[in-house]
């Protein structure tokens, strides 16, 4: 059974960003912010407890870090109790399956039921945020989708809700391969949402339509090739997880992997970069 950690530090509100992009290089499973009464915030960084003392080793040059266990059936859920709905572009509404659907939903709304458990994609993040209302600009009738590193498997289903005609799913993570498997079927597409934790060479060669990828900086640079090869030569690769200053740096390996960026979207001090094969 896996043990789980939480690393908790407090930070000024500018460090954020900064500090979730470290983490989320390091491969943790989520990352909850509270707004404390002086205007710092406190983070507690949810993480295999094995991987609990790299975060704190990586952490602890700048910032006074703690680590405690957690037990996985209460601490890693109890993010739960402060859920809310969230909405992604102007028509993808995000609804935690123990929530209703707010009022103002109009049969306009594309809504989905996500839960992430363990996993991440919440749509509460702004890379999720971003890579959904890439989706639904670049989703098209009949498309094979791959979703790479699919956390909750948020941007599978979204794909197919909107029109493709099937996609993958893939992941290292257990948790994460649990929750979309748990999502796809709470949102009826489970038989066009293949779930999967094939590697990114396990995938065949210019299939897909539409590549997403919302991972980390480090770990998209070091799937760069993998991700241009899969893709079609006419189809498009969205991939964020990464910050402004990051940017650079991905779009330099798409480079070298074959692939030109057309746009970088951002959203506060996240970035998405949007590509093709050269």
């Amino acid at each position: 059974m896996t043990e789980w950690a939480a690393v908790v530090l407090v930070v000024h509100e500018d460090e954020v960003d900064e500090v979730s992009g470290l983490v989320w290089d390091l491969g943790v499973s989520g990352v909850e912010e509270l707004a404390l009464a002086n205007g710092s915030i406190e983070l507690r960084i949810g993480c295999e407890a094995t991987l609990a003392e790299l975060v704190v080793k990586t952490l602890s040059d700048r910032w006074t870090v703690t680590a405690e266990s957690v037990a996985a059936e209460t601490g890693l859920d109890a993010w739960r109790e402060h859920a809310q709905v969230w909405r992604a572009g102007s028509n993808i509404v995000i609804v935690p399956p123990w929530l209703d659907a707010p009022p103002d939903v109009t049969t306009d709304d594309l809504v989905l039921l996500i839960d992430p458990g363990h996993a991440f994609g919440s749509a509460s993040h702004e890379t999720t945020r971003l890579c959904l209302e890439a989706v639904a600009e670049f989703v098209t009738p009949g498309a094979v989708v791959a979703d790479i590193g699919c956390g909750s498997g948020i941007l599978a289903i979204a794909a197919v809700r909107l029109g493709a005609r099937e996609a993958i799913a893939t992941d290292v993570s257990p948790d994460a391969i649990i929750a979309t498997i748990e999502n796809a079927r709470h949102n009826d597409v489970a038989d066009v949402v293949d779930v999967s934790t094939a590697t990114i060479v396990e995938l065949d060669s210019a299939t897909y339509d539409l590549v997403l990828a919302n991972i980390s900086a480090a770990t998209l640079c070091s799937m760069a090739q993998g991700l241009v090869q899969i893709t079609k030569p006419d189809g498009v690769l969205v991939l964020s997880g990464l910050l402004a200053e990051q940017t650079e740096t991905v779009a330099a390996a798409l480079n070298q992997a074959g692939a030109v960026v057309d746009d970088v979207r951002e959203d506060g001090e996240w970035r998405a970069l949007v590509a093709h094969r050269s």
